[in-house]
């Protein structure tokens, strides 16, 4: 279990202010569960920035005394309601390369 525990803690500490990972990123990631992951984020040291991972659907963390939204939103990551906007956090696909003539 410690190794896990570092394996997350690890990959957590990975993540820069502002940004954010799902427990399913960090769970493919560090080949462990997304619950497991979980259960390690309940448990891990508030010097590690727990509160930078979410579920799914952009729900954050509710442990830690239910902090996460507060240290979320002094990072400026937008929220949607009560979920963090996923979408707006990642970056969009490129246009494809448009031709300089018209194909014929």
């Amino acid at each position: 279990m410690e190794d896990s525990a570092a394996a997350v803690r690890a990959v957590a500490l990975t993540i820069p202010a502002g940004s954010v990972m799902t427990y399913g990123e960090i769970a493919f990631a560090t080949d462990l569960h997304p619950r497991q992951v979980g259960r390690i984020v309940g448990a891990i040291s508030e010097s590690i920035p727990w509160w930078r991972i979410l579920r799914a659907d952009g729900t954050p963390a509710t442990c830690h005394g239910g902090t996460a939204p507060s240290l979320l939103a002094k990072e400026h990551v937008p929220f949607r309601g009560n979920r963090v906007n996923l979408r707006a956090l990642r970056q969009p696909h490129p246009a494809p390369p448009q031709p300089s003539q018209p194909l014929a």
